[in-house]
């Protein structure tokens, strides 16, 4: 029956229709190509509503449809079909779209880790130039404090010939000379490594005037044990007897001999080798001794260089050997002033020797190292310091500042030391 038929179409197309509107929120990007195929699909529709719906459709007739009107009944079954496929095509097109989305959001991530990992090791760079400058700063500025002290020593002794250094000055600047060689070996070695195979015998000796037991230090106090190999070697300047740069032929040669026969730790041995130095450093023999010292300071800088180059494979620099021989210049000075003092002093460097082993001592002795400390029930320290070898020398005075009552002894600087801890 035709009528039948036509409301079968008709609740078929509503059908799809109801479909056609359940997919449309999911094809919103696409709402206009959506929008103009409803649009004709709704104008077919109302087109085959308005052929089907006169009255009297729904009664049988007699009359044989014609081919027209079967082909227009059919209009809205193929335009749905249409839409169907043009969903489909549109849905293919969004996955494509989805799938372009997620590779470049890969390669986003991908490029946002690359950049991360530049800044991070663009930070590394400005941290070690931080740590550098850091250094370099506090370098310059002990050697500006040294230069101050330097100076106001030539000052004093400019205006006051007969002019003593106070204690507080003597340490004072022993501590900067100290502060001023670890600075230096920091700047120059801290990234080396220690390397104890294949040394020469004079760096074996060097070594074994630091520790007997050098083989036994560890890796991780390398920069100290750099640090006590040029202290070492400054106490050749330490110990000269009258004055640095004495030539070893010679008439002033003969004042070393002379001082050696002479020496006690009396006033009046300090009282004869501090009118010595005054009359020998004012006449005729002052460029000899400054060219005597300019001699040692040089010869003792390249001893230091060796020493360590031999140890770590590290060039050194044209400026850290400047630098270098800047401090052993200042240590001349401050050996020069010792000699002139009138109370007696001593720069002692602790090192272990054949058959007597040096014991950790509070008095004379701070550790550089950070030792765990444990207690007891007590409350008393169970860990006790084991001297290791020493890293820089300490200061100490002997009697009051007329040079009398020399059996009373101050520690005015204690000595920097590297220890071993021990139960």
């Amino acid at each position: 029956m035709p009528s039948i038929n036509a409301a079968d179409r008709i609740a078929e197309l509503e059908s799809a229709l109801a479909m056609a509107r359940e997919e449309l929120p999911r094809l919103k990007e696409h709402g206009i190509t959506y929008r103009e195929t409803f649009e004709d699909y709704h104008y077919q529709l109302a087109s085959s509503n308005q052929q089907h719906s006169l009255p009297g459709a729904f009664y049988p007739d007699s009359r044989p449809e014609s081919p027209r009107s079967n082909e227009e009944v059919k209009t809205p079954r193929r335009s749905f079909s249409h839409v169907r496929e043009n969903s489909k095509d549109l849905n293919h097109d969004l996955h494509l779209k989805v799938a372009r989305l997620e590779d470049q959001l890969k390669s986003q991530e991908a490029i946002h880790q690359s950049m991360l990992e530049h800044v991070k090791s663009h930070n590394e760079i400005e941290w070690n130039e931080l740590i550098s400058r850091l250094h370099a700063t506090e370098k310059e500025s002990q050697e500006r404090l040294q230069q101050l002290l330097s100076l106001k020593s030539t000052i004093s002794s400019l205006t006051r010939m007969d002019s003593q250094a106070t204690d507080s000055e003597l340490s004072d600047a022993l501590s900067q000379l100290g502060n001023r060689v670890r600075e230096w070996v920091i700047s120059n070695f801290r990234r080396t490594r220690l390397d104890l195979s294949n040394i020469p015998q004079e760096t074996r000796e060097a070594l074994k005037a630091v520790s007997l037991n050098y083989q036994d230090i560890d890796s991780g106090d390398r920069l100290a044990l750099y640090q006590a190999l040029v202290s070492s070697a400054m106490m050749q300047i330490f110990c000269e007897p009258v004055y640095v740069g004495l030539p070893e032929t010679g008439v002033l040669a003969s004042l070393r001999h002379l001082a050696a026969y002479i020496y006690e730790s009396s006033a009046d041995y300090r009282d004869w080798r501090r009118l010595t130095i005054r009359s020998i450093q004012k006449g005729q023999a002052q460029e000899a001794l400054q060219e005597g010292r300019d001699r040692v300071v040089h010869d003792l800088s390249n001893e230091i260089i060796h020493l360590l180059t031999t140890l770590t494979s590290t060039k050194v620099s044209p400026e850290a050997q400047l630098s270098l021989k800047g401090i052993l210049n200042t240590t001349a000075e401050l050996q020069h002033t010792l000699l002139l003092q009138k109370a007696q002093y001593k720069v002692h460097f602790f090192k272990h020797q054949l058959g007597s082993e040096v014991v950790f001592e509070h008095t004379r002795m701070e550790s550089i190292n950070d030792l765990d400390e444990d207690f007891d029930q007590d409350g008393d320290i169970a860990l006790d310091r084991e001297f290791a070898f020493c890293v820089f020398p300490c200061l100490e005075k002997f009697g009051d500042e007329s040079g009398r009552h020399a059996e009373v002894r101050n520690v005015l600087l204690k000595a920097r030391v590297c220890c071993r801890g021990c139960l």
